[in-house]
């Protein structure tokens, strides 16, 4: 609806709302929402219901490639809900907030477990800028020129840390992962590590996919450089810990520990490292003392931002972080516990085998990709036109297409797509998943 002589965009420098949304492309725009001027916020809450009653709905989700539909007890959404955590933000005065210390605290401790590293701080925004975050602490701690970062990372990841970088003298330099199974080449990645590397980013599982058994070797190869894993939190469930196989710097997008999918956000970013670089690291850290009267008590104990020391010997400029977010995710691992994060790791590997078995006998989607997924299944489209649009015409959400995804794949792998699995993924959907590509044929 285009209002024109508004007061407000007068004020803030616009003549009309096509000039306030200019920067927002006109293929996506809505033209005419055809809403009365002068109605009451009644009539207009209804009107929009009716607009948004138009929306499509899918009934079976395979969508994945970072934020996942998974099952979240009951139990964390009413922890979190209670007051003492959904109304709390920073705790800057301990004496009143020993309830969120001590629950940030338990998170850090939960997540250091989890990883087998050292320290956890705090939490951060989400996962994406956590990797930035990481990259920085790694320049700070040895001030290479150089980061080494899969050619396979995901555009939107890549975008983010080009960002973190921006002001340093630092170059971004990709290294090989193999077309085949969608593993780091090592030889490749050992080629490119010289005394000028700072650090070293490798995903697991990797953008493909696939579970990369060279993350690692990468601790015998990587000299000087610094280590970074972005791991996949459910995935430990199976896997050795980063802490275990020479990480230094370990991140993780929480979303999956408990938190809704919410139209993709707001995340939670987890950043975990060895106890030699806690000087080095952004945000805070929470740590347990004894008061006056000796009894246990929680406080901040590392405070590395701009606001909380001089500007320039900051280590990030980081101001707050997703402490309500970091308690549902220390609900959610204390709920399930060890075994519970097992079988929802083994359940969503079965399930990833499943759906290439359910696709297995049509002739335009194939596994050409060897090697173990885990919940991104990558498959070779071999029809015409767009398999994400022809799916939701069934009411299926997924088959993102690669390039999308990823900036110039390998020309084996171009045409593929993405469909998605969790353990929530149920045989009702793959059977309708299987139904929908045999009518595409």
């Amino acid at each position: 609806m285009e209002i024109e002589d508004s007061p407000l965009l007068k004020e803030i420098g616009f003549h009309s709302t096509d000039e306030l949304f200019q920067d927002v492309p006109q293929k996506i725009r809505k033209k005419e929402l055809k809403i009365p001027r002068g109605i009451s916020e009644f009539e207009l809450t209804h009107l929009s219901q009716e607009i948004a009653s138009m929306n499509r709905s899918f009934r079976h989700n395979f969508l994945g490639n970072g934020i996942y539909d998974r099952i979240i007890p009951s139990s964390v959404d009413s922890i979190i809900g209670r007051s003492e955590f959904l109304t709390s933000y920073t705790p800057y005065q301990a004496e009143m907030s020993q309830g969120m210390l001590q629950s940030l605290f338990e998170f850090q401790s939960i997540i250091s477990d989890l990883t087998g590293m050292d320290i956890t701080n705090s939490s951060m925004y989400d996962g994406f800028t956590a990797l930035g975050e990481a990259a920085r602490m790694a320049y700070r701690i040895n001030e290479g020129s150089e980061i080494l970062v899969p050619e396979t990372m995901y555009r939107s990841k890549l975008n983010v840390l080009h960002s973190y970088m921006t002001g340093l003298n630092v170059r971004l330099v990709p290294y090989g992962i193999s077309p085949a199974d969608g593993t780091i080449d090592l030889e490749s990645l050992e080629g490119k590590i010289n005394d000028n590397t700072s650090a070293i980013i490798a995903e697991q599982p990797s953008s493909l996919g696939n579970i990369d058994r060279n993350v690692a070797k990468i601790s015998e190869i990587k000299k000087k450089a610094l280590l970074i894993t972005y791991y996949d939190p459910i995935a430990l469930g199976v896997l050795k810990p980063p802490g275990e196989t020479g990480s230094d710097i370990n991140v993780m997008e929480g979303q999956q520990l408990g938190l809704h999918r919410n139209l993709g956000g707001p995340l939670l970013g987890i950043l975990s490292f060895r106890n030699e670089f806690a000087r080095k690291s952004p945000g805070r850290i929470i740590g347990e003392s004894n008061d006056t009267q000796g009894k246990r008590a929680f406080v901040m104990t590392l405070q590395t931002r701009e606001q909380h020391i001089r500007r320039a010997k900051a280590m990030s400029n980081i101001c707050t972080n997703q402490a309500l977010f970091a308690v549902a995710a220390t609900s959610y691992l204390g709920i399930i516990g060890p075994s519970g994060l097992k079988k929802i790791a083994l359940k969503t590997m079965e399930n990833s085998q499943k759906l290439i078995n359910s696709v297995s006998r049509s002739k335009m989607l194939k596994r050409e990709l060897n090697g173990v997924p885990f919940s991104d299944v990558i498959l070779k489209y071999s029809g015409k036109g767009d398999l994400q649009h022809k799916l939701a015409e069934s009411g299926i959400a997924g088959g993102i297409e690669l390039e999308k995804l990823i900036e110039n794949p390998h020309r084996q792998l171009k045409g593929s797509v993405f469909l998605s699995v969790t353990e929530k993924t149920g045989t009702e959907s793959l059977e309708a998943l299987s139904k929908a590509i045999e009518v595409i044929q």
